[in-house]
């Protein structure tokens, strides 16, 4: 039995959910349909739970310095199963948030694997789903190195290690991006013995360059080995081997159709349409950035449109966190690209250290760095530090708005409080900082 909607959604990502919700509520009839659970891979295996287990362990780090702070305890300890049981509640609530979120605006959520079989029909075993619009928000998996597989116990992805309550003794780590970084600091945490392998001549591409510097200093007071340039191989593997060196667009579920792609990846126009009239496509099957908050803002796009809207995306502001401790954040060029791109910019960097919160709350360590061109206008904003995720909400504020320097330096900021900070490098930037030496 065939059954009709407006919109049929595949995938309950944290694209595919904020796209039925906000197609919802322009008045669609949608029919949502998720192989496993809402809320994705970022929710059930990747955003949330790491930073859960960060959270815990980022703790257990501050615990052990308690004394700095004039408090007195003792046999402090870490129990690795009990973390991974309160990651476990986090998520399952989380879940059940997004199903009545869901409930609440009336969308229809199947539980299975769907296939596009046509361009306006999908199936699934035991029903099809007819819609004039269909959007694709499949996501992504762990890849894998060739001539290895995932077998759960010597190579293993995320998803194994997010579950698996037994400490490891030693760990490699292949992939020096955001996954491995974090995985890196939860397990060094925990006592555990980490080499980290990238196959690139730096960790974490993307990143600026200082902030990148001091992280490796960081990783290396922790213990943690770094080596670049070196192509892990099964030899290397010390018996318990964190495989994440990439995802791979899920495209299982569009194989009966012939769309554009770009490398791995869906084509798709800035209004988040494939190359067939009326199917969508969003999140990690077509992104050059792989967040959660690309595939939602991209989902926004999508259902606007295919609603009759005219929205457009694009990658110029998105913001990113990486939750290392401190944490980095950035949003827009970094001073490299910049200089490659422009040649002649202006750089305003102010240090935690000297910001009188960062000294009281005992986290001295990192920087603000603001980016501009010869016109002050704000190119990029990265920050290593404490509450940098907080911090970055505001830079991203100010280049979307395309905002100058002299603005954001003439913005007054609490005292005392890190986005200070921010102020400060603004001011740095027009060689007018009142807490460094110009």
């Amino acid at each position: 039995m065939e059954k009709g909607y407006d919109i049929a959604i595949l995938g309950g990502g944290p694209g595919g959910y904020i796209t039925a919700i906000r197609a919802a509520q322009l008045g669609a009839k949608v029919c949502l349909i998720e192989k496993d659970k809402v809320g994705g891979a970022c929710l059930n295996y990747g955003c949330i739970p790491t930073k859960a287990l960060l959270a815990c362990t980022s703790l257990y780090d501050k615990a052990k310095k308690i004394d700095q702070f004039g408090i007195s305890a003792e046999n402090i300890s870490i129990d690795f199963g009990r973390v991974i049981e309160r990651k476990n509640k986090i998520v399952e609530k989380l879940v059940q948030g997004i199903e009545f979120l869901l409930n609440k605006n009336g969308i229809n959520v199947i539980y299975g694997e769907g296939v596009v079989e046509t361009q306006h029909v999908v199936s699934l075993i035991d029903q099809k789903i007819s819609a004039p619009k269909i959007i694709l928000a499949t996501g992504s998996s762990p890849i894998c190195l060739p001539g290895i597989d995932f077998n759960g116990e010597c190579f293993i992805s995320s998803n194994d290690l997010l579950s698996n309550p037994q400490v490891p003794e030693k760990l490699d780590i292949v992939g020096g991006g955001v996954i491995g970084i974090h995985f890196a600091f939860i397990f060094s945490s925990l006592g555990t013995n980490v080499t980290i392998y990238e196959a690139l001549p730096e960790i974490l591409p993307g990143i600026d360059d200082e902030a990148i510097a001091l992280i490796k200093r960081i990783l290396v007071r922790r213990k943690i080995t770094v080596k670049t340039g070196i192509k892990f191989t099964k030899d290397l593997s010390c018996g318990k081997t964190l495989i994440c060196v990439g995802r791979s667009p899920n495209l299982g579920s569009i194989k009966n159709l012939n769309l554009k792609t770009e490398g791995k990846s869906l084509w798709v126009n800035e209004k988040m349409e494939t190359s067939i009239p009326g199917i969508y496509a969003i999140g990690d099957l077509v992104s050059k950035k792989m967040f959660a908050h690309v595939a939602s803002e991209q989902g926004v796009t999508a259902a606007e449109n295919a609603m009759g809207g005219d929205k457009t995306f694009n990658y110029d502001c998105i913001p990113y966190t990486i939750y290392t401790n401190p944490e980095i954040a950035g949003v827009g060029l970094t001073e490299k690209e910049a200089k490659e791109k422009l040649g002649n910019i202006k750089v305003g960097k102010f240090p935690f250290a000297a910001l009188g919160i960062a000294q009281a709350m005992g986290d001295i360590e990192g920087f603000i760095k603001v980016v501009a061109d010869e016109n002050n206008k704000i190119l990029g904003v990265h920050i290593v530090g404490s509450e940098a995720n907080t911090i970055i909400g505001a830079a991203a504020i100010a280049l979307k708005n395309k905002l100058t320097t002299d603005q954001l330096a003439n913005t007054i900021q609490a005292h005392p409080s890190f986005p200070e900070g921010l102020q400060e490098a603004a001011l740095a930037s027009l060689q007018k900082s009142l807490h460094v030496i110009n």
